[in-house]
C-alpha cells in the first residue's frame, strides 16, 4: 500500500501569525525603499503577499531542507511585501541578489520602525482600559499550578537576554520593560480587590512557555531558538485572548497587540518565559 505524502501546512498560517504580520507591517511593504501600501485605497482589497524568506516548498527560492513545516510557516520566516517585490525576490534570476540574511534584515528593520511608531502613539493613554482587558482575557482560565518568579528577585533584563541569547527581541524587551511600573500598578489594584488575576495571567504564560519548551529540551536548544520561542509564546497567548470569553472588540489591533506585548515582556522579566540565569552568590 502506497504511503500518503505528509500534508503540506507551510502555507496554512495561524491567525495569530497573520495578525502580527499585519500589525508590524504598518500597511507598508517591507522593502526598504518601497512606499506601496498593502491594503488598497478602498480599505479592503489586499494587494500584498505573505512571502516566505526560506521557501515553503522544495523547489522554491532559498529553500532550507532542515526547516520543519511549522518553522516555514512561522512568523520568523514570513515577511509582508507588495506584489511587485514579492515577484522580484522570488524570481529565479534574482534570488542570488536576495539572500536569507538580507530579507531577515528587511523584516527586522521594518518591524522595528513600525513598533517604534506604534509606541509613539501613546496608546495606553488613549485607551487606559486596554491593558486591564488583555489581563482579564489571558487570565480567564488556568492550567497547571506552577511556581512563579517574583519581580523583586528576578534577574535584570541584561542578564536574562544574554543568558538566553535573545537577539531579535533584545531592543523590544528593553523598551517595553519601561512599562513594567504601569503594569505593576494594575496588578496591585487587582490584588487589592482580592482577585488572583495576576497569578492566573502568569500561570498561563509560564505553562504556555513550558509546553513550547518541550521542543527545545536543552539550554543550547533554547539559546539557538530564543526569538522563535518568543514568537510562539506570543502567538499562543494571542490565540488564548482570541478564544477567551472576554472579547476585546472595542479596541483596535494595534492597541491589543501593544498591551499584550507589555504583559509578555513583564512575564519575561519575571522569568516565566525563557530560562533564569544562574544566581551569582
Amino acid at each position: 500500500m502506497k504511503s500518503e505524502k505528509p500534508k503540506d501546512i507551510s502555507r496554512q498560517y495561524k491567525q495569530s501569525t497573520v495578525r502580527r504580520l499585519d500589525t508590524l507591517s504598518g500597511n507598508e511593504c517591507a522593502e526598504p525603499n518601497c512606499t506601496r501600501k498593502l491594503v488598497s485605497v478602498d480599505g479592503s482589497s489586499i494587494i500584498s503577499k505573505i512571502c516566505h524568506i526560506e521557501a515553503a516548498s522544495e523547489n522554491g527560492p532559498r529553500y532550507n531542507a532542515s526547516m520543519t513545516q511549522d518553522e516555514r510557516r512561522g512568523f520568523d520566516n514570513l515577511i509582508l511585501l507588495c506584489d511587485e517585490h514579492h515577484t522580484i525576490i522570488d524570481n529565479s534570476e534574482n534570488v542570488k541578489n536576495y539572500p536569507v540574511d538580507l530579507l531577515k534584515f528587511w523584516k527586522a528593520s521594518h518591524e522595528k520602525k513600525i513598533m517604534e511608531l506604534i509606541t509613539s502613539k501613546n496608546l495606553l493613554s488613549k485607551y487606559p482600559l486596554a491593558l486591564n482587558k488583555v489581563i482579564n482575557s489571558i487570565g480567564s482560565n488556568i492550567g497547571e499550578i506552577l511556581s512563579l518568579q517574583d519581580t523583586e528577585n528576578a534577574p535584570n533584563a541584561e542578564n536574562k537576554i544574554l543568558h538566553n541569547n535573545v537577539i531579535r527581541y533584545d531592543q523590544t524587551i528593553r523598551e517595553f520593560a519601561l512599562y513594567q511600573g504601569k503594569l505593576n500598578k494594575i496588578y496591585e489594584e487587582i490584588e487589592k480587590q482580592g482577585s488572583t488575576k495576576k497569578e492566573l495571567v502568569l500561570y498561563n504564560i509560564k505553562s504556555t512557555y513550558l509546553e513550547i519548551k518541550k521542543d527545545y529540551p536543552t539550554l543550547d536548544d533554547i539559546r539557538k531558538n530564543a526569538d522563535i520561542i518568543f514568537d510562539k509564546v506570543i502567538e499562543d497567548i494571542w490565540e488564548k485572548i482570541h478564544n477567551a470569553p472576554n472579547k476585546l472588540d472595542e479596541f483596535d489591533q494595534e492597541t491589543i497587540d501593544f498591551s499584550l506585548m507589555i504583559v509578555i515582556i513583564d512575564a519575561f522579566m519575571r522569568c516565566n518565559i525563557l530560562e533564569e540565569p544562574p544566581k551569582i552568590s
